[in-house]
């Protein structure tokens, strides 16, 4: 405990003992600690404790911005408790290229570019700047001052020394004095204990690599952390998932329009007549499998769903019988079109414009589809944006496809406030059998909290077909208590579509509160300022106010609402995931692998969600709340949400307990 900055709660003197023999014995961990406990504050003090004393590095991954300033800000306790050995108690926030490049921060071309585009723009900024002959200004005017003004450098590193900023007071100082914060950032990595990044710094190789090379140490000597780990899973997913869609296949042809037609095959066919049979290839399947439509036109069987599986091979084979051309032939074409792409993307960068190349992109998709995994993958098929843009996919199912790189380090350590069951996060990331596993419970009074669920109402599409008057009775559910009580009230839907819904058959007009409503496409300006507003009606006296959302969106996740700002939490049903071929194609691979297929691909993230949003009401010892499932099927997971109890009558449940 000798950097704890804190009076230690209930648990928090227990998770760092536990964290510290697993560091000792060079192990991983596994923990839930509910939300509010302080899992960040314990997983620094003992981290930083064993890595100052072992000359060891830390890496702390976090999904979000917000997630990664809490880090600073605890860091900075730190500091404060260690004023006379304060030196050794430093850290670096660090964020993608987009946001710390200040060449893109203000060029909105720049702005749109992925990773791999802005570290070929900055290499070839870099490299002007270091050729630009004498009294001239070539190349970027931050790395050049970078280069050039050794004073302004030294004391820029001092002010971070010294202030210990987060990633956008960094990023801010940086700007104002015209130097760049990634380079600044590279000098200070090397000295500092520990680096706080996005999750794709730790799991996209490339960027893995470069991280590394700052640190300037092997993977053995670093300890890694992650932050919110109920999300890596699925991030891990779709980072290695990749995509082919009907518009992307169309920007390929707008650009052989504006660089080149080459002819590809020996002269047989160009590269537009190329993209123009995948766009018809793909339109095809999803007419033969998502649409059901056979070759003379006849619907077959069920009506029209939103994605399906193809078979393994059937992509690649339609083009090599529609061209007649054989396997080999087909990997020439995409060497050409990667190659082709190539020379689009310096030709563009030369012109001072994004290195952008579609058709680069297609030979690389079209390289990681015919040598992929199916093991690993399902190919899928997806009707996207009403019918008018379709995609092929290759969706992945194992997240433990990064087992390897977690493996090399000295200790990992996961941590969330909603990761049980623990077994399955541990086999879904590949961890090694002997990982610790610990579930801490909450340390906050348990007479704070009521978790309540009804009986006569349910979401499940079956039943509300059969019996028009549920959708009635839910509706009156959460008329009646948003009505009833002038506390702030947060009312989670499964979907958006679920939302819209509601709002459709009017059941907003029956609220006499000052109703918020979370829009799917909303910026994240606009949802903080509704945010914002919402709380601010149950400060003070208010009269509080009823904000509708999503479980499992941004509010549900990591916004805090302490004391008066929520007070009462409704859940409109249980948020399964979507019956998609995607998530078929899950659960069929979690059945052959462990013999779970139900339970890890269906019943884990539905109750993680579900927890994620009954947390949003209890942060610290003080708040007190109440929450009402509005789904009888809330029944099935009293193995997660264990204080849970059936009401008769919520409104009366919820009057007692506030009276009480």
């Amino acid at each position: 405990m000798d950097l704890f900055p804190y009076e230690p709660r209930k648990n928090q003197i227990a998770i760092i003992k536990t964290i510290k023999n697993t560091l000792a014995a060079k192990g991983n961990i596994v923990f839930e600690s509910g939300t509010g406990s302080g899992k960040t504050i314990c997983a620094l003090a003992a981290t930083l404790e064993f890595a100052i004393k072992n000359n060891k590095k830390i890496i702390y991954a976090t999904r979000t911005n917000a997630q990664q300033r809490q880090v600073i800000v605890e860091l900075r306790e730190i500091r404060k408790k260690t004023k006379d050995d304060k030196d050794r108690i430093f850290g670096v926030g660090i964020q993608g290229r987009s946001n710390m490049c200040l060449l893109a921060r203000n060029d909105p071309d720049f702005a749109k570019g992925t990773s791999e585009e802005l570290s070929k723009i900055c290499a070839n900024e870099k490299k002007k700047a270091r050729s630009s002959k004498s009294g001239k200004d070539e190349g970027c005017i931050y790395f050049r001052n970078f280069i050039e003004d050794k004073n302004k450098i030294g004391s820029a590193l001092d002010w971070m020394r010294q202030n210990l900023p987060t990633a956008e007071e960094s990023i801010e100082y940086c700007e104002k004095k015209k130097i760049c914060p990634y380079e600044l950032n590279k000098l200070l990595v090397r000295e500092t204990p520990l680096v706080v990044v996005p999750y794709i710094y730790v799991f996209e190789s490339a960027i893995r690599n470069t991280l590394f090379d700052w640190l300037s140490v092997s993977k053995e000597e670093m300890i890694l952390i992650v932050d919110e780990a109920h999300n890596l899973p699925d991030y891990i997913r779709d980072l290695f998932s990749l995509q082919l869609s009907m518009w992307m296949i169309k920007s390929c042809v707008m650009e052989v329009e504006k660089y080149g037609d080459p002819s590809m095959v020996d002269g047989k066919f160009s590269v537009s007549g190329f993209c123009k049979l995948l766009i018809d290839i793909v339109g095809d399947l999803r007419d033969t499998y998502v649409y059901n439509i056979l070759e003379n036109g006849i619907r077959r069987g069920s009506p029209k769903k939103s994605d399906a599986f193809i078979p393994s091979h059937e992509f690649e084979t339609e083009i090599l019988s529609r061209l007649g051309i054989t396997s080999k032939k087909l990997h020439d074409i995409i060497g050409d079109l990667i190659a082709y792409g190539e020379k689009i993307q310096e030709y563009r960068q030369k012109k001072g414009k994004l290195p952008r190349s579609y058709l680069h992109k297609l030979g690389l998709f079209l390289e990681f589809w015919t040598n992929l995994d199916d093991a690993q993958y399902s190919k899928l098929v997806v009707d996207a944006a009403q019918g008018k843009n379709p995609r092929i996919e290759s969706y992945c199912l194992d997240p433990s496809i990064v087992s390897d790189v977690i493996k090399k380090f000295h200790s990992s350590i996961h941590m969330s406030g909603t990761l049980e069951p623990l077994e399955e996060y541990r086999d879904s990331m590949g961890l090694p059998k002997d990982t610790v596993l610990v579930s801490y419970p909450s340390p906050f009074p348990k007479e704070n909290r009521k978790i309540l669920f009804v009986r006569d109402v349910t979401t499940k599409y079956d039943e509300i077909i059969k019996d028009k008057k549920i959708i009635q009775r839910m509706q009156g559910h959460v008329s009646g208590i948003c009505n009833t009580f002038s506390k702030n009230t947060m009312v989670f839907f499964p979907s958006f579509n679920t939302l819209s819904m509601f709002q459709r058959n009017g059941s907003f007009d029956d609220i006499k509160r000052c109703l918020y409503v979370e829009e799917q496409k909303m910026s994240q300006s606009a949802l903080m300022d509704l945010v914002s507003e919402f709380k601010s009606c149950g400060q003070h006296g208010g009269e509080g106010a009823a904000l509708f959302s999503v479980m499992g969106g941004r509010i549900s996740e990591g916004m805090d609402f302490p004391a008066e700002q929520l007070e009462i939490v409704l859940i409109v049903g249980i948020p399964y995931p979507k019956p998609t071929a995607r998530q078929r194609g899950l659960q069929r691979y979690y059945d052959l692998k462990f013999r779970k297929g139900w339970e890890y691909a269906v019943e884990a993230p539905t109750a993680r969600k579900l927890l994620q949003s009954i947390g949003r009401l209890i942060r610290d010892e003080n708040d007190k709340g109440v929450v009402i499932i509005l789904d009888r099927r809330a029944r099935r997971f009293k193995k997660y949400i264990r204080d849970l109890e059936e009401s008769k009558d919520p409104i009366k449940d919820v009057e007692n307990f506030i009276d009480e």
